[in-house]
């Protein structure tokens, strides 16, 4: 069987915070450049397996990986030349974005540690008309790498296992142009709400301005921070959000990400405070 290398190609959405922020707007980065991982291509894992995105080989969901694979398909429209990454990216990605809020079972992916990650051939395997997609979830910890991990991600999200897999900010995603996750049970100034991801629109469409994406925001966002505090009464913690730029948005980044913000580091969690004093 014919060994080939393939390109790697790791995608974060709510990771990639390099924005400005909420209400302002903001800027998606893109996320790291392709590494290669060998395989035979043929034994590439399907829909429902999961691998481990150094070999991208299946393995059994029980056995420890580190990615779980929701949609395979064929990348078309490009060019029979390698195409660049920004090209691969947003031929590849938009289809990952959709698939994962049915995988995980919640439209609140977004707003999780869960998330897309991306692999499609490298140059040599593209030579030999290598086309295929795998779009996968994964486990990020706070530094944006893959935690192993064992038993399937398949609607992990249903029911009352957002908190699980929550993302929290160390800094302020009103006001830092670069935020990151950190954990929750640690210090930190911002939690991601559940409820609180907000469709902008299409990737096919002209990306919204900021104004435009913030008037869409503001709302959904208020509400979603004020039933996540059981209070709407409270001065000193307040809804924000983080929203794409140009080449988040054509990638399949179309959503708002909403944030109950504190105006300094705090433990514990908001979740239910009402109007009690902030946690220490």
């Amino acid at each position: 069987m014919t060994r080939v290398r393939l390109a790697v190609a790791i995608i974060l959405s709510a990771f990639a915070l390099s924005s400005c922020a909420i209400q302002v707007g903001g800027q998606a980065v893109p996320g790291p450049m392709p590494s290669t991982a060998a395989a035979d291509a043929p034994t590439l894992p399907k829909a429902g397996q999961c691998m481990n995105s150094s070999e991208l080989k299946p393995v059994d969901c029980s056995a420890s990986h580190d990615a779980e694979v929701m949609n395979v398909g064929e990348m078309s429209g490009l060019p029979s030349g390698y195409p660049d990454t920004q090209a691969l990216r947003k031929t590849a990605l938009p289809p990952c974005y959709a698939a994962i809020n049915d995988h995980l079972g919640s439209a609140d992916a977004g707003a999780t540690r869960l998330q897309v990650w991306a692999f499609w051939p490298n140059e040599a395997s593209w030579k030999k008309n290598e086309r295929w997609r795998l779009c996968t979830v994964v486990e990020l910890t706070p530094d944006g790498k893959a935690l192993p991990r064992k038993g399937s991600l398949k609607d992990a999200l249903k029911g009352a296992s957002f908190n699980t897999y929550q993302i929290c900010l160390g800094g302020s995603p009103s006001k830092d142009p670069d935020v990151k996750p950190t954990a929750c049970n640690g210090a930190h100034m911002a939690e991601a709400v559940p409820g609180g991801i907000v469709s902008l629109g299409k990737y096919q469409d002209p990306t919204p301005s900021k104004d435009q994406m913030s008037a869409l925001a503001k709302d959904k966002c208020t509400k979603a921070v004020h039933d996540y505090l059981g209070s709407d009464k409270r001065t000193d913690v307040f809804p924000a959000w983080r929203m794409p730029g140009s080449q988040g948005w054509s990638e399949g980044w179309t959503y708002a990400i909403c944030y109950a913000e504190a105006p300094k580091a705090f433990n514990g969690t908001l979740l239910g405070i009402r109007d009690n004093p902030l946690p220490n």
